[in-house]
């Protein structure tokens, strides 16, 4: 008797450890698996098939292998997979002879049933040994419905049926004791039953009563069996299936709760005469978990098989395990490509390094303690497949073990390209834009000192022609003048130069072809002496035949011209190729980058050179007045190209550079054509033409100079002067006199300018004539005057034939 008290002593203690074990074995499972749904979203039926730590095997309807994960050669016994293939060909090969049987059984009822089912058996191990295994199997369809390959999760349970048999032996060793065991049984967490084959329960342990949430095992009994089972027909498939092995292990069913809740429990079953008895586990949150798994897994693969953006995973060494199929959409290379695919050809070189950099530094963090669940983001440029730079902004973060240990990285990339493009063309439209503000800001401040140096010198030109009339030929004197007029025109020459920059001499009112433009320009001695200091450059002309014609000013495009063929000619100073090119260009939408250009035909115009090219830094300054790379006072005054923006900006036109250090540079401008043709020009007249006839002719003037200037001119053509310093006093002589002809300047300061003045002339005598003339360009209120009745515009400094042409042709014109 003592004996059996010891006995049943230790069958308790072994009880105890065996829950233990039991609870320790079913928390590991829990945790697995709720480890693996955490993973937001990310490829998680890829990441387990590289990964889980069961065998997972496809395999075709008659057993042949298609594919296995690594587990499953590591659970075989062998060390990759190929080295398993090599081995076994069929499903049927990996188990011993005793468990062939079922699992063909298994795979038939599989297929017949369209659904999981599951079974245990040997699986063999390389060794020589068997190990026991779970076989959970899914059946794969074709679009047309047909039995395509059956997949099989494969489990090493050897453990939890030794533990489970263990249970079962202990059992079966208590109810066949004639002791007490109840209050055994009723400490182990396991469910514990015994019922009659026909569902009636007498016995049953309070852990079942819980798991079932009766309240106490006496109500449960009152319950048969049959009532339990969710499906019908249920009690009765587990009855046969018991009764033909005798024993079942693991029975996978679905209980119901007395509140109509399911819980899903793993049965194990012994057949001891007319009773069955054995014991049950609740695997409801595992089977949720698997379920939450399987149904992430779909949306998932659903949203990464069809958004934009790129889905990707990588180990710890930048290797791509998974990519989504938007990689093609994208990048042009397909899934598989990728994942073949060495890192350091994905990316640039520098996002490469920056890429890296970005790892190094969160493997740090991750050793400071840093928040596991971060998040990080990297702009990298990627490659195409076709060899082009596609931006990506990549939305990463760590990918983590059942442990929580860093496994490697995944994330979403999009596609920036456009976005970093359009960033891009803004940065360069604010820098225009700033660079039009102070050329706009440099052209007022040059404009006023152009108006006050053009009052001096024209004074000066005017007097110098005057004396060169009333010198005789082979006066010492005379040569002196001359020199005083060609060094007067020069510096005249200059002013003109900023007020075109300052946009305000271009006096675009000539019908004008470029190429003839050209042709005449390769025809000029300034040309030829361009060529002999540098013989090294070749100059090709490439003219477009049909050129449309546009309307401008000859004198500033072609300075325009000569100032860009004199620039690319001297960016090659070792010699190479200057381009002279010409076309028609018909805009029906805006070109990217050239928001100024409006719709519409224009006239370009490209000088192109093989030479230096110009670097960024002064690309920034090629346009401001008197930034050169020249050498002052030899080979230019630093106003060339400020001269040829103004002149471009003054025929509505834009201009677009293109340059590289070392590699040359393209000079481009763009220029509105006109449908007007072109006239020959009027041919010089004598002086005799334009003598004055004795006529009245009123000169205002604000500038003293330049009055008593224009009044000896017309003087000397035989016209009758008088003078007035401002419209005030003009209006004031005119109240009491008459004249034949009012000499009006349109720029007076301070006081009324030429338009208020010719305004209030009107009101004294209506239709007098009058001519204007100005240092600026023609304005809006030169031609609101000339549309009040005022003749012709003449352009300052005071030039005698000039004005002479302009007062005798208002005097003849017929009213």
């Amino acid at each position: 008797m003592q004996d059996e008290s010891k006995s049943v002593t230790q069958l308790i203690n072994e009880l105890k450890k065996l829950r233990i074990q039991l609870a320790e074995h079913r928390k590991q499972e829990r945790e697995e698996k709720t480890g693996r749904v955490q993973d937001e979203g990310i490829d998680l039926y890829r990441v387990l098939f590289e990964t889980s730590p069961d065998a997972i095997v496809m395999y075709s309807p008659d057993g042949a292998i298609i594919a296995a994960n690594a587990q499953t050669a590591r659970m075989h016994g062998v060390e990759s997979i190929d080295e398993l293939l090599a081995k076994v060909g069929s499903i049927l090969d990996i188990f011993d002879e005793e468990s062939k049987t079922a699992v063909a059984a298994h795979m038939s009822d599989t297929i017949a049933a369209g659904s999981s089912s599951r079974q245990i058996g040997k699986l063999s191990v390389d060794t020589g040994g068997t190990i026991t295994v779970e076989m959970n199997s899914s059946l794969v369809r074709n679009t047309a419905g047909e039995a395509k390959a059956l997949i099989s999760v494969i489990r090493d349970v050897t453990e939890r049926t030794y533990l489970e048999s263990e249970h079962r032996d202990l059992l079966q060793r208590l109810y066949r004791s004639e002791r007490n065991y109840r209050s055994l049984v009723d400490n182990t967490p396991a469910g514990v039953y015994q019922t009659h084959l026909d569902g009636r329960m007498f016995f049953v342990n309070q852990a079942f009563a819980d798991m079932l949430e009766y309240s106490s095992p006496e109500e449960m009994v009152n319950v048969n069996a049959v009532n339990l089972y969710k499906l019908p027909g249920e009690r009765e498939a587990f009855v046969t299936a018991l009764e033909r092995s005798g024993l079942l292990n693991s029975y996978d069913i679905d209980l119901l709760t007395k509140t109509g809740d399911v819980r899903h429990v793993l049965l194990s079953a012994v057949l001891d005469g007319q009773s069955i008895w054995g014991t049950v586990i609740d695997i409801t949150e595992r089977k949720r978990a698997e379920d939450a798994l399987k149904k992430s897994q779909e949306i998932f693969r659903f949203i990464a098989e069809n958004m934009g953006d790129i889905v990707w995973i990588l180990d710890l060494n930048m290797v791509t395990t998974y990519v989504s199929p938007s990689i093609e959409r994208v990048l042009g290379f397909s899934q598989e490509e990728r994942k073949k695919q060495p890192v350091e050809t994905m990316m640039t070189p520098a996002s490469l390094m920056r890429a890296r950099d970005l790892l190094g530094r969160e493997l740090q963090r991750e050793a400071d303690g840093a928040d596991p669940g971060r998040s990080v983001t990297l702009e990298v440029e990627y490659y195409h497949k076709d060899g082009s730079i596609v931006w990506m902004d990549n939305d990463m973060k760590a990918m983590r073990g059942g442990s929580g240990e860093l496994i490697g990285l995944y994330g979403v990339s999009r596609n920036i390209t456009e976005r970093k493009q359009a960033a891009e063309r803004q940065k360069e439209l604010e820098d225009r834009l700033q660079r039009a503000e102070k050329m706009e800001a440099l052209g007022s401040l040059a404009g006023g000192v152009a108006h006050d140096l053009n009052n001096v010198l024209g004074v000066l030109v005017g007097y110098a022609e005057l004396l060169v009339l009333k010198t005789e030929e082979g006066n010492a004197i005379r040569r002196y003048v001359e020199n005083i007029m060609k060094s007067s025109e020069r510096a005249a020459a200059i002013v003109q130069d900023l007020l075109t920059m300052a946009r305000r001499g271009v006096h675009t009112e000539k019908v004008v072809n470029l190429n003839e433009l050209i042709k005449d320009y390769r025809e000029t001695p300034e040309y030829d002496k361009l060529l002999s200091f540098h013989p090294l450059v070749r100059v090709e002309s490439r003219l477009a035949p049909d050129l449309k014609n546009i309307m401008g000013s000859p004198v500033h495009l072609n300075k325009t011209l000569m100032n860009l063929v004199s620039n690319a000619a001297e960016a090659m100073p070792d010699g190479g190729l200057l381009t002279i090119k010409t076309e028609n260009l018909c805009l029906q939408e805006r070109l990217p980058g050239f928001d100024e250009l409006k719709e519409g035909t224009y006239v370009v115009l490209s000088i192109a050179d093989t030479g230096e090219g110009i670097t960024p830094e002064d690309m920034k300054h090629i346009f401001e007045p008197f930034y050169t790379k020249k050498v002052m006072g030899r080979s230019g005054t630093g106003l060339g190209l400020s001269v040829v923006w103004g002149t471009v900006k003054d025929h509505n036109g834009l201009i677009n550079v293109e340059s590289k250090a070392g590699k040359g540079s393209t000079f481009t401008l763009y220029l509105p054509t006109t449908t007007e043709e072109i006239y020959p020009d009027q041919i010089d007249r004598p002086t005799v033409e334009y003598m004055g006839r004795g006529e009245k002719v009123l000169i205002v003037d604000d500038v003293d100079g330049q009055r008593e200037l224009a009044a000896q001119m017309l003087s000397e053509l035989n016209y009758g002067v008088i003078t007035a310093p401002s419209g005030e006093h003009a209006l004031k002589y005119l109240e009491n006199h008459k004249v034949d002809l009012v000499l009006l300047d349109m720029i007076m300061d301070p006081g009324m300018d030429g338009l208020d003045t010719y305004r209030r002339i009107l009101s004294i005598h209506p239709g007098q004539r009058a001519i204007i003339v100005s240092g600026y360009s023609e304005t809006s209120r030169v031609k609101e005057a000339q549309a009040l009745g005022a003749g012709s515009y003449v352009k300052k400094p005071y030039i005698l034939e000039r004005i002479g042409v302009a007062v005798r042709k208002e005097l003849d014109r017929s009213r």
